[in-house]
């Protein structure tokens, strides 16, 4: 059940939070079922999903992916760019390179578009990024370089079976960060307080980047009853979350009792300024 809430935004000043954490990895698996066993990929992609830089306007810097055929034969690469974006309605968007406002994959230069990996071996793919020499830009620019296996066939099979092909894709972002510039914003927004059937309470709140930098928030809410008691503190650090995106952040707040409640919650963007939100909260 979702509860009526009423709420209004306020910034205030509180001491930066030095934590941050890496984004977790993205890996899209796209696939045809069938009946028969399904067949698993060998190729992989070894450290981090998220390659960040900063530099100035009119640098050129060079970076790799890592990528590991971990199967006893060699394995086909295909290497390709791609936009990407993300929103708190759940869905993910995998753009034509260079057709999103902030997208930086015409500055990056891979070295290869296809390749072959050798069996229990890795392969570092490099590229090349020259950022243009424009005062314009500002904050920002990321784009994501795919890292596609080979399809993998069915095994042989008679006229009256049916086989399984798959294709693993991994999205490495490539985050272009211009020095200082750029602002850090945030906004907080369709706020939903839920309570389940084993009575179990959450809040969630959609978290959007709308300044020109990235940054990792760090999110908090503190729950208080009516006579000023705090009765949950739940904290997280998200990922990097870039302009023009946003996330759900889910908060568990566990079994309460019924009543009227205030929720502070907090978004951290690394600045010095930290925006909160105060809600009533009646069940």
């Amino acid at each position: 059940m979702t509860h009526a809430i009423r709420g209004a935004l306020a910034p205030l000043v509180i001491s930066r939070r030095a934590g941050r954490a890496s984004l977790a990895a993205l890996l899209a698996l796209l696939a045809w079922t069938s009946q028969a066993q399904i067949a698993h990929a060998q190729i992989s992609v070894v450290g981090s999903s998220v390659e960040e830089h900063t530099a100035s306007t009119g640098e050129r810097y060079d970076g790799s992916v890592l990528v590991r055929n971990s199967d006893s034969k060699p394995h086909s690469v295909r290497v390709y760019q791609s936009d990407y974006s993300f929103f708190a309605d759940g869905t993910s968007h995998f753009d034509d390179p260079g057709s999103t406002p902030r997208s930086n994959a015409r500055w990056i230069k891979p070295s290869v578009s296809t390749l072959v990996v050798p069996p229990a071996s890795d392969v570092a793919v490099t590229y090349v990024v020259t950022v243009p020499a424009a005062d314009t830009l500002r904050g920002t620019y990321w784009s994501a370089l795919m890292i596609e296996g080979e399809v993998i066939p069915p095994a042989a099979a008679g006229a009256r079976q049916i086989g399984l092909g798959s294709v693993i894709r991994y999205a490495v972002q490539i985050a272009t960060h211009l020095q200082a510039t750029g602002t850090r914003k945030v906004r907080l927004s369709n706020q939903r307080f839920v309570t389940d059937s084993a009575g179990n309470h959450s809040f969630d709140v959609d978290v959007a980047n709308v300044g020109e930098r990235a940054y990792r928030p760090s999110l908090w809410v503190e729950l208080y009853d009516d006579a000023g008691a705090q009765r949950a503190k739940v904290q997280q650090q998200r990922g990097l979350l870039y302009p023009g995106t946003s996330l759900v952040q889910h908060f568990a707040l566990g079994n309460l009792p019924a009543g009227s409640y205030k929720a502070v919650v907090f978004a951290d963007t690394g600045d010095d300024e930290v925006v909160a939100a105060q809600y009533k909260i009646v069940f």
